[in-house]
């Protein structure tokens, strides 16, 4: 184990990985580009994992992105990629996609992208490092840059009640989900209540909770606050772990033995 931390000594990192004698150098979730110079100190270089299927929703923030776009069961997943120069651009060399249940809650999407992360480290990448699997150039166009900003956190009367429920799903723990009331920005907990059809009538907030309209119909949330953020924590700790899901699909691009290399999918470019 290499501890490893800000500030960035790029040099003294270098100096201590020829000792590990690795292939390659996997990475996830780290938040800024690793030197070329380190990456040429592995004789396969750099490979990085992205919860999006690239290219689509490259950036810091895809997870949240493809929920505040509704894009998640379209572009939602795992893509495995060479590292390069630019963040998130280099050649894929396997997708794993996600559908709809995989987002059911918070839980699930982060068990969704540890399952599709081991299932890609465990069949691609062996392959690339074995020179089975090439990867494929990634498209160029004007794709979704997935920074999150803050009007992607606030909650509206024209969104479904499906949807805000997602939200608070992927966005509600950190970095949260906020109703206008009044005037007031309120953070918003979970649904505790569907209520009927919409009403037409404002928020309205008391003892902890918040009632509002959205398209298709009311609904009542608990507000966010510290016994509540205590009550989650408790709950997470003790949380029973799900039963274990089925080996997902594996899109591989590149594969040498085969008569034809895939190439990524350009559809969807924005929204």
């Amino acid at each position: 184990m290499i501890e490893f931390g800000r500030p960035y000594d790029w040099d003294e990192l270098g100096r201590q990985l020829p000792e590990i004698a690795a292939d390659v150098l996997i990475c996830y979730a780290f938040p800024t580009l690793i030197p070329q110079q380190l990456l040429s100190l592995f004789p396969k270089g750099g490979l990085n994992f992205h919860p999006a299927l690239l290219p689509n929703y490259r950036g810091p923030h895809p997870l949240h992105r493809l929920a505040a776009d509704g894009q998640h069961a379209v572009h939602g997943g795992v893509t495995l990629h060479k590292m390069s120069a630019n963040f998130d651009d280099g050649d894929i060399l396997g997708h794993v996609p996600f559908c709809e249940a995989h987002w059911a809650t918070r839980r699930d999407v982060a068990d969704s992208v540890a399952t599709a992360m081991r299932a890609l480290v465990r069949e691609v990448a062996p392959a690339y490092c074995e020179d089975l699997v090439s990867g494929t150039r990634q498209p160029t166009g004007d794709f979704v840059w997935a920074r999150l900003e803050r009007n992607h956190m606030a909650i509206s009367s024209d969104m479904s009640i499906e949807h805000v429920a997602r939200l608070w799903h992927v966005l509600g723990g950190n970095p949260g989900i906020y109703l206008d009331v009044a005037g007031r920005e309120v953070r918003l907990a979970f649904q505790i209540a569907r209520l009927g059809p919409p009403t037409g009538k404002g928020p309205v907030r008391r003892w902890g909770r918040v009632e509002f309209d959205l398209a298709n119909g009311r609904v009542r949330y608990l507000t966010y606050g510290r016994l509540l953020k205590r009550l989650m924590k408790m709950h997470t700790a003790f949380a029973r772990p799900k039963a274990g899901k089925p080996c997902p699909e594996i899109r591989v691009f590149g594969k040498v033995a085969s008569e034809s290399v895939p190439e990524v999918p350009p559809a969807g470019r924005g929204v």
